[in-house]
């Protein structure tokens, strides 16, 4: 399971190092790459090659016409990027998927169980300042889900 909030640096070259805690568990899976593409948020979301098939394969069955799902489809799913995971355990982000997510120097890496997200720190912390606002709305629609 991946979980917590690392923060590390980016490169001038795009490179950047997965936390050492994200390396056992991607050692554990028996990974050398990543699949990396756009999430909704500005962020970016990695996958290890597994659950990515597990995703377009949802994906292969959304439909074609319904408007959500060609966005989706073309920015979730047309963004994505196989990306190796050099001997040093660090990742080479493309830079178009740098520029989406304006990763400039502080990179804020946050585990979600099966995936984590790759966001820049500063973006993160607004997001989630803005976010946090309707704590209540957020608690009442998380007790609906039984959490």
């Amino acid at each position: 399971m991946l979980k917590g909030h690392f923060v590390n640096s980016i490169n001038n070259k795009g490179r950047l190092s997965i936390p050492s805690k994200f390396r056992e568990v991607l050692s554990d899976w028996d990974t050398d790459h990543l699949i990396i593409t756009k999430g909704l948020d500005r962020c970016l979301m990695s996958f290890a090659p597994e659950d990515w098939e597990r995703m377009e394969k949802k994906a292969s069955s959304l439909s074609m016409v319904r408007q959500a799902d060609i966005l989706f489809k073309r920015h979730v799913m047309g963004s994505a990027e196989e990306c190796q995971i050099d001997a040093q355990g660090r990742i080479l982000i493309p830079s178009s998927l740098r520029e989406y997510a304006d990763l400039k120097k502080k990179c804020l890496f946050v585990g979600i169980t099966d995936r984590f997200e790759i966001w820049d720190l500063d973006t993160y912390e607004a997001y989630m300042k803005e976010a946090l606002k309707d704590s209540k709305s957020l608690l009442e629609g998380l007790a609906e889900l039984g959490l």
